[in-house]
């Protein structure tokens, strides 16, 4: 009973995987052919008969064809047919149909079907620009949304997704930090060109890593080390008071786009013309930097920077003042390198009043009771600045 059991489990099987095997058979039929100069229209009829599926092709298909064909499958004869023509074909149930890929064809509305693809990364203009103009006559664009659609056939949409995948993919990013500080004018002048090899000997380089290279005609520097030791560096001698570190922020950038930096503060101060109504105006004073990197290379970058330090003076005659100092550069510059950006000198000007209270306020005798001293000092401004490539994240 038990064997007779097993029997029939193994008849079932084998009439299982026999009736898969031949209806696979079936759905691949093989077809040959030898065609010379021969019309396609006829080709697509011979194809007809040695499979036995019927191929509709409209008034579009026409040409000649030169092939020989020697057991392959329906499907890859009629791509093979078609493809000096520029046609498609499209299977429906029990029927290939046979056009041009063209909107205008009469047949097209039965070949094609429509796909809406959401870009990510760039916009429908920038993807029209990049992709291969084959694709124009099938698409229309949604700037607001950001979607294009295509109508086409099956493959050409296919074909098309791979080329979005391609161009609508995450740009590379640009990590710029900039360390600002502010150096005694004194000091630059006491070591001129050597300033830079005295900056560096404060922590000892590690070898083969950091090293300099100073341009004097255009005061730029290259330090190629890490920005963490390159910080290092400078936070030693802030703590000796020979600079001031007045900034080190850090900020991502997108590759050719552009990013903007502001550490200050921000006053109001009222306005009083003479011949108009007091107003409010804000008045910000502090560190900008806008920067426009480009990643020109494997591992280098063009870089726009326009710095800009301001702040307010003390004046004698209680006027507010305000000093400015700003720079525009295009700097090239390597991976994980470190530049520097010298040339900008800041001047403040401090006015001291001593005075002996009371008599130092009259009028023509308070210049008897009263000392005016004037304190001028000058600090140059100097821009670390360490570019690094990221990649972004898929």
């Amino acid at each position: 009973m038990k064997l007779k059991t097993v029997f029939v489990l193994m008849l079932s099987l084998l009439l299982f995987f026999s009736v898969i095997a031949a209806a696979e058979e079936k759905e691949e039929l093989l077809v040959s052919a030898l065609y010379f100069e021969t019309d396609i229209r006829e080709a697509l009829n011979d194809l007809m008969l040695q499979s036995g599926v019927s191929i509709i092709a409209d008034d579009t298909v026409q040409g000649l064809v030169t092939l020989d064909l020697e057991d392959v499958s329906l499907e890859k004869a009629l791509q093979m047919v078609l493809l000096s023509g520029g046609y498609s074909y499209r299977r429906f149930d029990d029927y290939y149909l046979v056009s041009m890929a063209d909107p205008r064809s009469p047949a097209f509305r039965h070949m094609a079907e429509s796909r809406n693809i959401k870009l990510k990364y760039i916009t429908t203009s920038e993807a029209r620009d990049l992709l291969p103009a084959f694709y124009d006559p099938f698409l229309r664009g949604s700037e607001e949304r950001n979607e294009i659609t295509i109508t086409a056939t099956p493959t050409i949409i296919e074909n098309f997704i791979e080329e979005v995948n391609k161009i609508d993919s995450m740009p590379q990013q640009i990590e710029v930090q900039v360390v600002v500080t502010e150096i005694s004018s004194d000091l630059v002048k006491e070591y001129g060109a050597n300033l830079f090899e005295y900056l560096s000997e404060v922590i000892p380089p590690e070898e083969n890593r950091d090293r300099f290279s100073y341009n004097n005609d255009s005061i730029e520097v290259s330090w190629y080390g890490s920005p963490e030791r390159i910080l290092a560096n400078l936070r030693a001698l802030e703590q000796n008071e020979q600079l001031e570190i007045k900034a080190d922020p850090r900020i991502i950038v997108q590759n050719r786009g552009t990013g903007n930096l502001f550490i200050g503060e921000e006053q109001v101060i009222i306005l009083e013309p003479e011949d108009a109504s007091a107003r409010l105006e804000r008045v910000e004073v502090g560190i900008s930097l806008e920067v426009s990197p480009r990643i020109i290379g494997d591992d280098e970058i063009e870089l726009n920077i326009a710095p800009s330090i301001s702040h307010f003076t003390e004046e004698m005659d209680q006027r507010l003042r305000i000093r400015r100092s700003e720079i525009s550069s295009t700097i090239y510059t390597k991976n994980n390198e470190t530049l520097v950006m010298a040339g900008m000198t800041i001047e403040n000007r401090r006015d001291n009043v001593r005075k002996v209270p009371i008599l130092g306020d009259i009028p023509l005798i308070r210049w008897l009771f009263r000392q005016e001293t004037n304190e001028d000092t000058e600090r140059e401004l100097f821009i670390f600045i360490t570019t690094e490539i990221v990649n972004p994240s898929v």
